[in-house]
């Protein structure tokens, strides 16, 4: 009968065995397959800081361009806002000169004088002289926000009424030449012309006619 010393001795020897078996067969796989997992997180980790960077790098972006839209848009706004006030106050001084040629034409008219003489309102200091400086003055003003051809259509009315204040001029002397007083009337006709001529530039360098068009309904297909 095998001693109790060689009982053990095979005992520990097969336990010897099966845990070689058990490292050399199932551990190497155990630790692979642990260092695949671990490296699958890692990866996942990674992968999901770079999705979170793009993320902020993206909204922050979106922000700024964001914020420059809003910055133009006011900007453009602003600008709008100006050029309308141009519009504006150009419009109102050449219905001012167109005022004021009438109301010389009515007075070389005398029916003409009696109507316009119950609808008159117009400054008495206020000639020609003036309003060719009160045309430099709104395209100062106003210059930039208006286009190179309107800004020539301002100084050619400028220049034309500038050659009738010198004819203006001559009809305030005392006794002013028969001539002069003759020409009177062509001159003022002359000054509507200008302002008629500088309103045209006006509107259609500017597509006023295209808007009053489009808020009428009538548009070119009509």
């Amino acid at each position: 009968m095998p001693s109790f010393e060689l009982i053990i001795q095979v005992i520990t020897l097969v336990v010897v065995v099966v845990i070689g078996y058990f490292l050399r067969e199932f551990f190497p796989s155990y630790t692979k397959e642990k260092g695949k997992n671990l490296a699958t997180k890692e990866d996942i980790r990674e992968i999901t800081e770079k999705i979170e960077s793009v993320k902020a790098d993206y909204a922050k972006s979106l922000e700024t361009l964001k914020s420059k839209l809003q910055l133009e848009s006011a900007l453009k706004g602003a600008y709008q806002e100006k050029c309308l006030g141009a519009l504006t106050a150009i419009n109102e001084l050449l219905v001012e000169i167109t005022l004021y040629c009438w109301k010389q034409l009515a007075e070389r008219s005398p029916n003409e004088h009696y109507v316009w003489s119950n609808v008159d309102d117009l400054d008495e200091k206020r000639h020609f002289h003036y309003y060719r400086v009160a045309v430099d003055k709104v395209a100062l003003i106003h210059g930039m926000y208006l286009t190179p051809v309107a800004r020539n259509a301002l100084s050619d009315l400028s220049s034309s009424i500038g050659m009738l204040s010198s004819m203006e001029l001559a009809l305030l002397n005392d006794h002013p030449h028969p001539g002069v007083l003759e020409s009177a009337a062509s001159g003022y006709s002359s000054g509507l012309e200008a302002v008629v001529k500088c309103r045209e530039v006006l509107i259609a360098e500017l597509g006023l006619s295209e808007v009053g068009a489009v808020e009428s309904g009538a548009g070119p297909d009509r």
